[in-house]
């Protein structure tokens, strides 16, 4: 009898326990907010900060903000020009800031996990996706490149908080049960995704550890992400702010002007090879293996990939959020490419499955593959260059205004 009286006051204090820690999670992503002055997260936008793509918050403002659309990409986000949107629409010139979410190794699986953790927060919500062809190899993403991109948080939010359909969740809570590396600190995510495949197997007593356990790991993760972004708004130069939260920025030049000067930078910038690559870049990483790079990749391709089915889950996880995505496909350089010996067709083949993909949905599509032999779209084998920055800034700068 004294043994019952002890053990209810003890549920009720677990209990209350619980409850006050996912309280707080909620609460402290709530006071960040209030740390998001108007041109904050316009700023925070082209800093590329793992602070964004990792966590929520800034993220759900930028979805909320009419002023600002998010870029979802990878490395090319780090061929950094006067051209790159970060720059070029620096103080909201064309009425948008653009939030870039991504860095290298950010693939098309590492974007379907934000998707979905962001669920409803997407719905109506212009976005851009820039897919490059380099995803698109035989193993797909490495377990390097996930473990470096992935996020707990995230995936915690899927299993407790995401809207989306049960086959949709279980694909991709079973693609992401393929790396297992990332979850080395994470025993009770993996136990969680784990056990939500085949809940039959989980014994009652277990399945509501596991949750309570659950809970209070996001709640934990939300309260870091909260004061995380709260450190780093705190950074941000309340000038620069102040001229991103502005509507009286001057008007951008025309897109002939801006891509003419684009041209004459990416002429001076690339003088000493015939491939329009980045002289730096040609000196250090080309030239001394250049011999040896003739028809090395004569028996490579696009296709098949495991990253087409990591393309179809975002695609699915965008229809499913109601979002409103434009994709870009970025070329490769092509001159480079039959140097190396890469099939022309295969290149070819996987511009074309990509746009089907995508159209296929619904969504709109920029199909750039045919600037393989463009001077100056890249600046490297595969990095967006001067004239390929301002190809995708037009894009999004029609893209955002469209129906407005």
């Amino acid at each position: 009898m004294i043994m019952r009286h002890r053990l209810g006051p003890m549920l009720l204090a677990v209990l209350l326990f619980v409850l006050t820690i996912v309280w707080m999670g909620s609460l402290t992503q709530w006071a960040a907010g209030f740390w998001l002055k108007p041109g904050v997260t316009q700023t925070i936008g082209g800093s590329q900060t793992p602070v964004a793509f990792q966590g929520t918050i800034l993220q759900e403002k930028a979805m909320e903000l009419p002023d600002v659309l998010p870029i979802y990409g990878s490395s090319e986000f780090s061929a950094v020009s006067e051209f790159h949107p970060s720059r070029l629409f620096e103080g909201k010139p064309a009425g948008f800031a653009p939030f870039l979410v991504g860095r290298g190794g950010t693939q098309d699986i590492i974007h379907a996990l934000n998707m979905a953790a962001l669920g409803e927060s997407l719905q109506g919500k212009k976005i851009a996706v820039i897919l490059s062809a380099q995803w698109f190899t035989p193993e797909g993403i490495s377990p390097a490149y996930f473990k470096q991109n992935f996020s707990a948080l995230h995936a915690y939010r899927i299993v407790f908080n995401s809207r989306l359909s049960e086959p949709t969740k279980q694909q991709l809570i079973k693609r992401l049960l393929d790396f297992p590396g990332a979850f080395e600190e994470e025993s009770t995510l993996q136990a969680l995704l784990s056990q939500s495949l085949d809940p039959g197997r989980t014994a009652a007593y277990r399945k509501v550890s596991l949750a309570v356990q659950g809970r209070l790991k996001m709640a934990a993760l939300e309260a870091q992400d909260a004061l995380k972004t709260i450190d780093y708004a705190q950074l941000i130069n309340p000038k620069i702010a102040e001229i991103n939260a502005s509507e009286t920025a001057p008007p951008l030049p025309t897109w002939p002007e801006v891509n003419e000067k684009a041209t004459e930078q990416g002429k001076s910038s690339t003088q000493n090879n015939p491939f329009g690559i980045l002289n730096e870049y040609y000196t250090q990483y080309i030239q001394p293996k250049f011999a040896e790079q003739r028809n090395s990749a004569v028996n490579s391709g696009f296709y098949p990939s495991p990253e087409y089915r990591d393309l179809e889950l975002l695609l699915t996880i965008l229809q499913e959020t109601k979002a409103q995505p434009m994709f870009v496909i970025v070329p490769v350089n092509g001159a480079w490419y039959d140097y190396t010996g890469f099939p022309k067709e295969e290149r070819k083949a996987y511009y074309a499955r990509t746009e089907k993909m995508i159209q296929d949905r619904g969504f709109k599509v920029v199909n750039l593959g045919d600037h393989e032999y463009d001077s100056y779209f890249l600046q490297d084998t595969m990095h967006l260059g001067w004239k390929g920055w301002v190809s995708i800034d037009e894009a999004l700068d029609g893209f955002y205004h469209e129906g407005i």
